[in-house]
């Protein structure tokens, strides 16, 4: 089976490749609509990564449902694919935050 040849196939590829991934983080945050209250957020990321600007993702610290912004030495775009012994026990630590309610 070819799955470029599966119907819809063209729509995901053009979408990929044209990067309409949706909403960008700092309009998510700042959407009325987002639950700043009950829902808290970790920022991670690799301060190798030659397409997010580590300014930019620092700067969405500065919201308040953000508690944490955590960059990940010599890793790149995808920490949790190169670097999943980085990221499990903050994501570990994140989910025990999560279930305890404290900060």
């Amino acid at each position: 089976a070819h799955s470029f040849l599966t119907p819809g196939a063209s729509d995901i590829v053009f979408d990929t490749l044209s990067y309409s991934a949706g909403p960008l983080p700092e309009q998510q945050l700042s959407d009325p609509a987002f639950p700043t209250e009950s829902c808290p957020v970790w920022v991670t990321y690799g301060d190798k990564d030659p397409w997010t600007p580590g300014k930019r993702v620092e700067a969405l610290g500065k919201y308040p449902c953000v508690e944490k912004v955590v960059a990940f030495k010599d890793v790149g775009h995808c920490p949790h694919d190169e670097a999943p012994e980085l990221v499990n026990p903050l994501l570990l630590d994140f989910l025990k935050r999560i279930e305890s309610g404290s900060k």
